[in-house]
């Protein structure tokens, strides 16, 4: 039976699961942007072998849970002498699987800008490095924001994975709680409105950048 009172008195435990979720969710996508950036321009102009490794590299981890990537991070590498602790563990894993993702967005944003702009800028006696940081990127950063934006909201609820590994983020704390008062839903569902809280605003940014984008 649903009790708000369990909510109301549980929610500092429950807001000190959704900071974990909010720390975890920002240094995440913040390695797995600058990685995808990355292996996206490594996938477009790195050649054909580095072309061909990213491109592995994106279809295999695009094709692997992100769940199966924690447990391997977190229960698999130590076996190997690669000891991290929950929050490295699930960061590293997180950023591995986004960056696959983030990777396509900035090689579609990449893709979208006009040929010939490029072809101008080599006109112009600049390089393809010079002309990717002067011409392309610029451009290719103000697009990219919409889908970032969207992954940002996505990666919020992924983090829920990590209470598969017992960190105390925003779900296992719930969990916690529905385990101590006897009562699964209320808490449940008080998870459920922080994370619409989290996540309702990015996607709203994100709406009002597609239109400026457009």
């Amino acid at each position: 039976m649903f009790k708000w009172s369990i909510i109301v008195d549980n929610l500092p435990f429950l807001l000190s699961g959704a900071w974990t979720t909010f720390s975890l969710t920002v240094v995440s996508m913040f390695f797995a942007t600058l990685a995808g950036l990355m292996v996206g321009l490594l996938n477009m102009f790195g050649g054909k072998i580095v072309g061909a490794i990213t491109r592995l590299y994106i279809e295999a981890v695009r094709g692997t849970p992100a769940l199966l990537l924690i447990l391997i991070v977190y229960y698999a590498l130590p076996i190997i002498g690669v000891n991290l602790p929950q929050f490295p563990a699930a960061a590293v894993s997180l950023a591995v699987c986004y960056a696959a993702y983030i990777a396509e967005v900035f090689r579609s944003a990449v893709e979208s800008i006009p040929k010939g702009q490029s072809e101008a800028a080599f006109s112009l006696g600049m390089s393809q490095t010079q002309s990717l940081r002067h011409v392309i990127l610029p451009q290719t950063f103000r697009r990219v924001l919409p889908p970032l934006a969207n992954e940002f909201a996505a990666l919020i609820k992924d983090t829920s994975l990590v209470a598969f590994i017992s960190m105390q983020d925003l779900l296992f704390n719930a969990k916690i709680i529905g385990a101590r008062t006897y009562n699964i839903m209320s808490p449940y569902i008080g998870a459920a409105i922080i994370y619409l809280i989290m996540t309702t605003p990015v996607m709203q940014w994100s709406r009002s950048l597609e239109k400026k984008v457009d």
